[in-house]
Protein backbone atom coordinates (compact mmCIF):
# COMPACT_ATOMS: atom_id res chain seq x y z
CA UNK A 1 0.00 0.00 0.00
CA UNK A 2 1.55 3.43 -0.94
CA UNK A 3 0.32 4.84 2.72
CA UNK A 4 2.76 2.32 3.90
CA UNK A 5 5.43 3.01 1.61
CA UNK A 6 5.44 6.84 2.58
CA UNK A 7 4.93 6.46 6.36
CA UNK A 8 7.97 3.72 6.28
CA UNK A 9 10.29 6.10 4.30
CA UNK A 10 9.23 9.23 6.34
CA UNK A 11 10.42 7.30 9.25
CA UNK A 12 13.45 5.90 7.59
CA UNK A 13 13.98 10.10 6.90
CA UNK A 14 13.97 10.60 10.42
CA UNK A 15 17.49 9.15 10.59
CA UNK A 16 18.98 11.31 8.17
CA UNK A 17 17.32 14.56 9.61
CA UNK A 18 16.73 14.22 13.55
CA UNK A 19 16.84 18.23 13.60
CA UNK A 20 13.72 18.47 11.52
CA UNK A 21 12.27 15.32 13.37
CA UNK A 22 12.73 17.21 16.89
CA UNK A 23 10.97 20.13 15.97
CA UNK A 24 7.93 18.08 14.18
CA UNK A 25 6.32 17.21 17.24
CA UNK A 26 5.89 20.73 17.79
CA UNK A 27 3.68 21.17 14.90
CA UNK A 28 0.20 22.49 15.30
CA UNK A 29 -1.45 19.78 12.95
CA UNK A 30 0.19 16.10 13.43
CA UNK A 31 -0.22 15.26 9.97
CA UNK A 32 2.15 19.01 9.00
CA UNK A 33 4.19 17.89 6.04
CA UNK A 34 6.42 21.19 7.35
CA UNK A 35 5.94 22.53 3.66
CA UNK A 36 2.86 25.33 3.99
CA UNK A 37 0.71 24.52 7.13
CA UNK A 38 0.48 27.42 9.45
CA UNK A 39 2.12 26.34 12.93
CA UNK A 40 4.71 24.21 11.66
CA UNK A 41 7.60 24.38 13.80
CA UNK A 42 10.29 23.00 11.33
CA UNK A 43 9.23 26.05 9.19
CA UNK A 44 9.32 28.53 12.26
CA UNK A 45 12.97 27.06 13.35
CA UNK A 46 13.95 27.54 9.57
CA UNK A 47 13.22 31.05 9.63
CA UNK A 48 15.00 31.78 12.88
CA UNK A 49 17.85 29.56 11.67
CA UNK A 50 17.66 26.86 13.94
CA UNK A 51 17.38 24.56 11.24
CA UNK A 52 19.79 25.19 8.04
CA UNK A 53 17.80 26.00 5.13
CA UNK A 54 20.18 23.58 2.95
CA UNK A 55 19.48 21.47 5.24
CA UNK A 56 15.56 21.51 4.69
CA UNK A 57 16.31 21.39 1.05
CA UNK A 58 17.78 18.33 1.43
CA UNK A 59 14.63 17.02 2.97
CA UNK A 60 11.97 18.58 1.25
CA UNK A 61 14.39 16.52 -2.06
CA UNK A 62 14.12 13.32 -0.57
CA UNK A 63 10.48 13.68 0.55
CA UNK A 64 9.79 14.67 -3.00
CA UNK A 65 11.92 11.74 -4.23
CA UNK A 66 10.03 9.25 -2.49
CA UNK A 67 6.78 10.28 -3.65
CA UNK A 68 5.08 11.51 -0.71
CA UNK A 69 3.94 15.18 -2.19
CA UNK A 70 3.34 13.99 -6.35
Amino acid sequence: NGSQYATGHYHLLSHFFPEIFAKSGECRFYNCTHTHEPGCAVLEAVEQDEISESRYVSYLSMMEESGKYR
